[in-house]
């Protein structure tokens, strides 16, 4: 099983699991003022989301790194080219963690690969929109990355209704192809933390669900205790 490097790898050393929040906002303020409201502990990985990223660029990566606590940070970067050059913006930001897309060519991964490791980042290898995770899941082994991240998309929610926190045989299979941390993403609710975890997942991602909760801090803390982080 291949190492994860940097912050992330002590805080899976030692927590076993994390939660991540996603921040899939457009706004610099609001991404800032939901983080605010969120524990920000070894437990928790902050990310600056595809959308934040795309309208604020790695300011947004910069802002969560600035803020007081002990929480890890992601750059939801979803590299398909290009993969040393991007990593190395997310690492110059702070990031902890950046992604890249699990069907890009394999030199990308590669050379993505190759960049998160001289600069002690974790790279995530995002399988959204495979047909296939269980046998992407197998080559990303082969491959080295990190982090397998089973995902199901927005689009993919809304037109099928259908979301990670249902497909939990479907994370088992991941996680005994990829035989290391599987990360889970797609709709996910803090109820389903616990479920996700048993399942196999090391990190469980969950957006909406928190960020557009009443009290985002309280929805946080919830997925936190079924991750056994009572943080």
């Amino acid at each position: 099983m291949t190492s994860v490097p940097g912050r992330l790898g002590e805080a899976l050393e030692r927590r076993g699991r994390l939660l991540q929040v996603a921040l899939d906002y457009t706004s610099l303020g609001d991404a800032f003022g939901l983080a605010m409201r969120l524990p920000r502990v070894e437990g928790v990985i902050l990310e600056a989301g595809t959308p934040l990223i795309k309208s604020a660029g790695m300011e947004a990566v910069r802002i969560l790194r600035a803020l007081p606590g002990a929480h890890l940070v992601a750059a939801d970067t979803k590299t398909v080219d290009t993969g040393a050059l991007e990593v190395g913006l997310a690492a110059d930001a702070g990031a902890d963690i950046a992604t890249v897309l699990a069907l890009a060519p394999r030199e990308t991964i590669e050379e993505a690969l190759r960049e998160a490791e001289r600069r002690g980042v974790a790279l995530y290898a995002d399988m959204i929109g495979s047909q296939d995770p269980v046998s992407l899941a197998s080559r990303l082994r082969e491959i080295g990355v990190h982090v397998a991240l089973l995902h199901i998309g927005i689009d993919v929610q809304r037109r099928l209704g259908i979301t990670a926190g249902q497909v939990t045989q479907l994370v088992e299979r991941v996680a005994k192809a990829f035989q290391g941390p599987v990360a889970v993403a797609g709709g996910v609710k803090p109820g389903e933390a616990r479920r996700l975890a048993e399942a196999g997942a090391s990190i469980v991602i969950i957006g909406g669900a928190i960020t557009k909760a009443a009290d985002p801090g309280a929805a946080a803390a919830e997925a936190l205790r079924g991750l056994g982080l009572g943080l």
